[in-house]
């Protein structure tokens, strides 16, 4: 047996960079079978830390199993190492912990609700709680998280030491601009003219609105509101998450806020001329969808006006269902047969409605389109920086429009601009100015980069070709359904839990009766179903629409 005051003064002198080395040497060598159980139980207690490092090791966790239980069920960051291990979401091959089998799953409660009553919880994991999913707390330990969070952030989250996102937006009717806006410090107000939704003549103009002037979808017809990693910073981007939730970032929250404000404009725009949302969407859906966009037989029904924004939820939420499922059988037979759709009642999902286009959208997990991507149109990249230049512009920009010389770029950027010139991807003219072999290709990169996909059919031919030449050399992929991975996952977000420990579930909270019961909250509810709905009826115009223009 190893002698206890050896072993403790071995590891009194270890130092910090040490510690990992020195109980992996320990697991190696199999010394814990030598090591009197007693004695272990003391040096966690002395040195409690360490039980980061013993978690990683599979042997000693077997040979200490109950040990180790009782360890952590005392042990004041016991909690945050479940945390870290089941719910945080981590990058590279951070290695996971490992767990004694006697830790049973009520003790991994015990655990999470001591700590939720501990004098100074971290509120980083107070949301991995809140947002756990693999750990299966109970409700009640849920309720506490939630109420614990608000605590911390009224005390913590004040005026002084938080970020505000103010956005405003109001409706002129004498104003015959589009929109104007008005800054006034952090804060930006939207102010949109009534004259110029006068001059709107058809019920597809206005409805188009929302694309052309609220950009709740871009110009390719990609939902714009979805949460995009070109739009979060750095430091966003390192902040912990719960590996369950739907992340979202600051450009996200405040496009969010915005397009809210903005249907509330539309809304009372229509007040203003004695019509309601709900008849506007109901009659633009039957007659542009209808006999404009050749769904014929298409059935679709919004609910009273009158009625509360809980029982208009709960009897859109159905409708909505039901019209995707005509527009999946339109698409797959040819046409819209209620009989056959009444066979079926099972739950339709985002991710199994197809496109009428073959090609629809285009992806990339291939290094080179990332690298490409991150060089030439990331702010931060290596070669965007220059000695007095601003950063207002990524590479891509500089070199399209600027003049760049190879000599003005630092020693330590030559070694890049040598790789992507052996790459293939820059070359150096006769007046050492840097140039773009494939401008179209590293366009397309720039696409991927800012929204993680394009839609093939909103280019031009020249980009069609330079796409199709892509797929030919595996650098993309193809997809032909409806919704991008990222609409679906915003969708999901927004409706359900199926993705998100975070979602909103307005679904499924109002179908089931566990939606919160103050007006204020169900009538902010009903915005955001009102949204989900119209961003839903402009994919399915927008897929329509390019049917109809290149089926030929």
């Amino acid at each position: 047996s190893i002698h206890p005051e050896k072993l403790i003064s071995k590891i009194e002198k270890l130092a910090f960079d040490n510690v990992s080395v020195f109980w992996e040497l320990f697991s190696y060598f199999e010394l814990y079978k030598k090591t009197d159980r007693i004695l272990f139980v003391k040096i966690l207690n002395t040195y409690p830390s360490h039980i980061r490092y013993i978690l990683k090791l599979k042997q000693l966790i077997q040979y200490y199993n109950f040990e180790i239980r009782t360890f952590l069920l005392t042990y004041n960051e016991s909690a945050e190492l479940l945390l870290s291990h089941y719910e945080e979401k981590t990058t590279g091959n951070a290695l996971e912990y490992i767990f004694p089998k006697s830790l049973t799953e009520s003790d991994k409660h015990t655990i999470i609700a001591q700590y939720l009553e501990s004098e100074e919880p971290n509120l980083n994991y107070v949301d991995l709680i809140r947002n756990s999913k693999h750990l299966k707390l109970t409700s009640k330990i849920l309720l506490r998280a939630k109420q614990i969070a608000e605590i911390i952030n009224d005390k913590y989250l004040n005026d002084s030491n938080a970020t505000k996102i103010e956005v405003g937006a109001s409706l002129d009717m004498s104003q015959s601009e589009p929109v104007i806006f008005d800054h006034k410090g952090t804060e930006t107000n939207y102010i949109y003219g009534g004259l110029y939704f006068d001059s709107l003549l058809t019920d597809n103009e206005l409805f188009d609105t929302f694309k052309n002037l609220f950009i709740y979808t871009g110009r390719d017809g990609l939902i714009d509101l979805v949460n995009k990693n070109a739009e979060m910073d750095n430091l966003e981007k390192v902040f912990m998450k719960s590996k369950n939730e739907y992340t979202t970032g600051f450009q996200f929250l405040s496009k969010n806020m915005l397009s809210l404000t903005q249907l509330g404009i539309f809304k009372h725009y229509l007040i203003r001329k004695n019509r309601s949302i709900e008849e506007f969407i109901e009659n633009y859906v039957t007659h542009y969808f209808v006999h404009e966009l050749n769904m014929k037989g298409l059935i679709f029904k919004m609910p009273n006006p009158a009625f509360t924004s809980s029982d208009k939820i709960r009897l859109i939420a159905p409708e909505m269902d039901y019209l995707l499922k005509q527009f999946k059988c339109f698409v797959m037979e040819g046409n819209i047969d209620h009989d056959l759709l009444q066979i079926d009642s099972t739950p339709i999902h985002f991710s199994s409605i197809p496109s009428l286009l073959h090609k629809k959208y285009l992806f990339s997990n291939h290094e080179t389109i990332r690298m490409l991507g991150n060089q030439f149109f990331d702010p931060y990249s290596i070669l965007t920086y220059r000695d007095g230049s601003k950063r207002n512009k990524n590479l891509f920009e500089t070199l399209l429009t600027e003049s760049l010389l190879k000599s003005s770029l630092e020693n330590y950027q030559q070694d890049f601009l040598n790789h992507l010139i052996e790459k293939g991807f820059l070359f150096i003219n006769q007046m050492d100015e840097i140039k773009m072999v494939n401008p179209v290709m590293i366009y397309i990169a720039g696409l991927l980069y800012k929204n993680g996909c394009l839609s093939y059919w909103h280019y031009s031919q020249a980009i069609q070709i330079q796409i199709d030449r892509l797929i030919k050399d595996g650098l993309l992929e193809s997809s032909s359904t409806l919704f991008t991975d990222d609409e679906i996952s915003y969708l999901n977000y927004h409706l359900n839990k199926k993705e998100f420990s975070n979602s909103l579930d307005l679904r499924n909270k109002y179908m089931h009766g566990s939606n919160n019961r103050s007006k204020q909250v169900q009538d902010n509810d009903y915005l955001y179903f009102l949204r989900t709905l119209i961003l839903i009826l402009m994919k399915l115009k927008d897929d329509l629409e390019l049917n109809l223009i290149h089926k030929h």
